[in-house]
């Protein structure tokens, strides 16, 4: 596996060689501003070009074959320790990490075997930092070869202190690597020190519907997917999500039951694990943390949710991911972060 990098700029990026470039903005202060009263920060970097900070990250320690491939990590039971690695130059104020078993959302530690699990670990953002995840898998059964996709967020401790937000969606952006993990026993059939995991959804469902010339044409535009056509939508992956019926850049005020739906569609036989996120912890959805789905010929996907406003408080960042199942050679996919406030709030 090699190095995967993240370049941050202040306006645009541009797609570079063993690249993964964002075309957002993070303004050049520390702490960020409150977006109450910030301008967005397109616009104060208007006079600006250039990267404000390059990230990469990688596994710090693997075996190669002789044609110079990257081994699968043995797995032989109790907890699995992953030398790491990531470099950051410029200015960024944290960096935080998800990872992903298979899809599924995997708390981990860091560093010290007594801590606490967690699914989000952040890190203050300094040059050329080694560390270690240490992790009881959760899932993965003897003979297996699963892939561990680690996901960097960028200043995942930012979120607004006001309802009134400027682009907040940009600030937490993704670089994903994937190492494979070779399981020679089974992993643990039970954890008893998990992290806690949020319920905020009154309902949840998936479902499959045949894809529509409406949802192709009119649907997957808005999401920014133009030049997709009947008869090539077999070719790629794509997905939308709407809150309330519409499409959410930046806040979402939640005074009544709100209703998500995230839909899917693309190359036949894909698999997809799909987790809502709330302050970077998955949320639960049945009982689990994430949804299964497998994308078919002429068939679109959709996971419809509902928020119960009772069960949040005032202020949470929240998105949904979507990461390859089974071996998959797929993208992963985050959606832009929103703020849910209370409509009560000052």
């Amino acid at each position: 596996m090699r190095k995967r990098l993240i370049a941050v700029p202040l306006l645009c990026g541009a797609l570079l060689s063993l690249a993964a470039c964002g075309n957002y903005a993070i303004p050049d202060s520390t702490p960020p501003p409150s977006q109450a009263v910030a301008a967005n920060p397109f616009e104060a970097a208007e006079e600006d070009s250039g990267f404000l900070a390059m990230l990469t990250h990688e596994a710090a320690s693997a075996d190669f074959s002789e044609s110079g491939e990257r081994l699968p990590f043995s797995y032989d039971g109790g907890e699995f320790r992953l030398d790491y690695r990531f470099s950051l130059t410029g200015k960024m104020d944290t960096v935080g990490f998800l990872l992903f078993l298979d899809g599924q959302p995997q708390p981990y530690k860091v560093n010290d075997t007594t801590a606490e699990y967690e699914y989000c670990h952040s890190f203050p953002a300094k040059e050329d930092q080694s560390f270690s995840f240490l992790f009881e898998p959760v899932t993965g059964s003897a003979g297996d070869t699963l892939a561990l996709t680690v996901v960097s967020i960028t200043n995942p401790d930012f979120q607004p202190d006001m309802e009134s937000t400027s682009s907040y969606g940009w600030y937490h952006k993704t670089l994903e690597s994937c190492v494979e993990l070779q399981f020679n026993v089974d992993a643990p059939a039970a954890h008893a020190d998990l992290p806690p995991v949020r319920e905020i959804f009154s309902q949840s469902e998936a479902r499959e519907e045949k894809v529509t010339a409406q949802y192709v044409e009119n649907e997957l535009p808005q999401y920014g997917w133009g030049g997709v056509s009947m008869d090539t939508l077999d070719s790629g992956i794509y997905y939308t999500f709407f809150c309330d019926g519409g499409i959410t850049y930046d806040n979402l005020r939640v005074s009544a039951p709100v209703t998500l739906r995230f839909t899917m569609c693309g190359t036949a036989g894909t698999s997809y694990s799909i987790a809502f996120f709330l302050d970077h912890q998955p949320v639960k959805l049945d009982e689990s943390t994430c949804r299964s789905i497998t994308l078919s010929k002429g068939g679109v996907m959709e996971l419809e949710a509902v928020i119960d406003p009772d069960k949040l408080g005032q202020f949470h960042t929240f998105y949904c991911v979507a990461v390859p199942q089974g071996g998959a050679s797929a993208p992963f996919f985050k959606t832009n972060s929103i703020l849910l406030y209370k409509e009560n709030c000052a």
